[in-house]
């Protein structure tokens, strides 16, 4: 029987990040935070204590220092957006800091050198209906994360385009039957998917929900969240993890394999 490891990730760094976090812990779901020290889609981004108080509970990542898309600027800014927001929070925390998300996912073979360069070891993208642990990048041993589903009501053509500009055609796919326009129904069918094969086969499977707490707001899915997290723990049969120990799986799995891929 294969394992269903769960994980989570939110960007951006916005207040709510601390009512989210405490929704977590109820539910006893681990995540990483990616937090840049400016934003300009937040109306009021954490300050460095708050960051430092929920880099005690949850593991926090970098996402640059002003929430710059990284394709968009220059390679010297680049390249100062990513080693100053390593260090930047690990000031903050005096913890290490080991994944990295850039913003809005954009990035170059350039950028993947550049984090391996500051000392992350992983980076979550913006890739969603990946599941398979044999299906992650790496470039050497650094790992690049992709997701399965996010905390938004993405349409059936959200998915394609998702996917298609990534030419990832096998994983939408698979993954269309299993389609739904509300992202909760959506990520209950795949869970349920994912148990089923998990009778079936010794493969290892993962499930990365993604998303912004301020969206989560917008949009009014608090109440489907909390409803969707309790929701795991009656379907049972899942390791919580974040997103570094994610990683390090992977990375052990395929110790082996070094896949040049950007």
């Amino acid at each position: 029987m294969g394992k269903i490891y769960f994980t989570c990730s939110f960007d951006d760094g916005h207040i709510a990040d601390l009512r989210l976090a405490e929704l977590l812990a109820k539910y006893n779901i681990k995540a990483t935070f990616y937090i840049p020290r400016s934003c300009e889609w937040c109306s009021k981004n954490l300050s460095e204590n708050e960051i430092r108080t929920l880099a005690d509970l949850i593991e926090v990542g970098g996402h640059t220092m002003t929430h710059s898309i990284l394709t968009k600027v220059s390679y010297k800014q680049a390249r100062t957006e990513i080693f100053d927001c390593k260090q930047w929070l690990e000031d903050v925390t005096g913890k290490a800091i080991r994944s990295f998300c850039p913003p809005v996912g954009r990035f170059s073979k350039e950028h993947v050198a550049l984090q391996r360069e500051a000392g992350f070891t992983s980076m979550r993208t913006v890739e969603m209906l990946t599941h398979s642990m044999d299906s992650v990048k790496k470039v050497r041993d650094f790992i690049i994360l992709p997701t399965t589903c996010q905390v938004y009501n993405h349409s059936n053509i959200s998915y394609l385009k998702n996917n298609v500009k990534r030419m990832k055609f096998v994983s939408y796919l698979s993954a269309l039957r299993l389609f739904d326009s509300n992202w909760e129904a959506m990520s209950r069918n795949f869970l349920h998917y994912l148990y089923a094969v998990s009778l079936t086969q010794k493969e290892d499977h993962y499930f990365h929900l993604w998303g912004h707490s301020w969206e989560i707001g917008q949009y009014s899915l608090w109440q489907s969240l909390e409803h969707f997290f309790k929701s795991l723990q009656e379907i049972g049969g899942f390791e919580f993890i974040d997103n570094s120990t994610l990683a390090e799986l992977v990375r052990q799995k395929n110790k082996d394999i070094a896949v040049n891929a950007y």
